[in-house]
């Protein structure tokens, strides 16, 4: 199979699991009615959330394992796997029994089905940033990998145009007994057939060095904990600001603008799209940039960006003014893009290539699941009337991204030569 036949799997993966996740969102609140009773409306959407968070927390565990594979049998055969056990549980929904047929059945099967995308998303999104960068050429490896960011991106761009689409065209009642299911079993069909096309996907030339000079760990995990335990933790304080940063953009903002009724909810909806297209656009160019001033330069400048706009800005949201609102987001939409060019490369780059999958998986998804993914419910929480309170789903965000930066200049190089990936 041809690299760039490899590379376009790679990134059709990260389409389709970022698809997922975003009509996960969008349908959340008709997810409340259909899987729990319909008694207690708030009950049923807190049962909704929560259950989203624990494909979240299951991410980690996912790490753990497809990262054990990735570095024992290899990267290409690890991709197979993540992607099929992504595409089964995305078929489930689709066919999920409601509670008004199966009682506590259902939610309970929804619960389990999110554990089961949660471990899979686990080993597919960090191991496609591996494979993306270890496949590609020295001098363009954050360009290459700003592909995946576009793939994750477009992903939730779509979904959240196919919402839109289907409650235009059906009528809410057909949309709430079976247009809602139709997404999903497309999403599941296509995630089996990226598989099949997955099964000729050529090995790293980083792996088959590791292989050939008899590197390969018997035990990647034992190994992390035992040596490369600060490197994980590296990577953890690498993403913590990107992982924060976007979901208080993407999913906390979206409602909180909502609560304050400046736009309605299809207005919100057209401008999010618009924003994440505009994010689509620019990620190779954030790449570009990173492949040209440096890891190191990119990452200091990211966060100290996002620690100079996030409390102004959304400070100023509070003004209820229309035009403000727009440029603070698209600045916001900015700052998110230069952060995916420059983070992913730098995470690979960090990695010593042995455990490589596991130690990586398990920094990234620490810091996207428990970290990003708690986001909102944490802002929530922690908004109040005064100041402080009232800016302190920002400071927590800046909070972060000063960590972000003490990791960058304290552990990533100042010189922009080239990495061997092989060691």
């Amino acid at each position: 199979m041809k690299k760039i036949d490899s590379i376009i799997s790679c990134c059709l993966g990260n389409v389709l699991e970022w698809y997922d996740f975003g009509l996960f969102v969008i349908f959340s609140s008709l997810f409340s009615h259909l899987f729990f009773p319909v008694t207690d409306n708030r009950t049923a959407m807190i049962a909704t959330i929560t259950i989203f968070a624990i494909g979240f927390i299951c991410r980690p565990i996912g790490a753990l394992i497809f990262g054990y594979l990735g570095d024992h049998y290899g990267r290409a055969l690890t991709l197979r796997l993540s992607i099929l056990t992504i595409s089964l549980p995305t078929l489930f929904i689709g066919i999920l029994p409601t509670y008004e047929t199966a009682g506590i059945a259902a939610p309970l099967l929804l619960m389990l089905i999110r554990m089961m995308q949660g471990i899979s998303i686990g080993g597919e999104y960090s191991g496609n940033l591996i494979y993306l960068i270890e496949s590609a050429p020295a001098r363009y490896r954050a360009t290459t990998a700003a592909l995946a960011s576009m793939g994750a991106n477009l992903g939730v761009l779509l979904a959240s145009l196919t919402g839109l689409f289907l409650t235009s065209i059906y009528t809410q009642h057909f949309f709430e007994s079976i247009g809602w299911r139709i997404p999903y079993l497309v999403s599941g069909i296509v995630c089996l057939l990226l598989y099949t096309y997955r099964l000729k996907i050529a090995e790293t030339t980083i792996f088959n060095h590791l292989q050939q000079a008899h590197l390969v760990t018997n035990n990647p995990i034992k190994m992390i904990f035992k040596m490369h335990l600060p490197h994980t933790l590296r990577i953890l304080g690498l993403v913590c600001m990107g992982s924060t940063f976007y979901f208080f953009c993407f999913v906390f903002l979206p409602v909180f603008l909502a609560q304050r009724q400046l736009l309605d909810v299809q207005q919100i909806s057209i401008l999010m799209s618009l924003l994440i297209l505009l994010m689509i656009i620019l990620a190779p160019i954030a790449g570009l940039l990173c492949d040209w001033i440096g890891r190191r330069n990119m990452l200091l400048f990211n966060a100290l960006l996002v620690v100079m706009i996030v409390i102004p800005g959304f400070y100023l949201l509070h003004y209820n003014h229309a035009a403000l609102t727009l440029l603070i987001l698209g600045v916001f939409t900015i700052a998110s893009t230069l952060e995916q060019g420059a983070t992913p490369a730098a995470l690979v780059e960090h990695f010593p290539a042995v455990t490589r999958y596991t130690g990586l998986s398990l920094g990234y998804n620490i810091g996207n699941g428990l970290l990003g993914g708690t986001v909102p419910m944490i802002a929530t929480y922690l908004s109040s009337e005064s100041l402080v309170g009232m800016l302190a789903p920002a400071i927590y965000v800046a909070m972060w991204a000063l960590v972000t930066y003490w990791v960058a200049y304290s552990f990533v190089p100042s010189s922009n030569k080239v990495i061997d990936l092989e060691k």
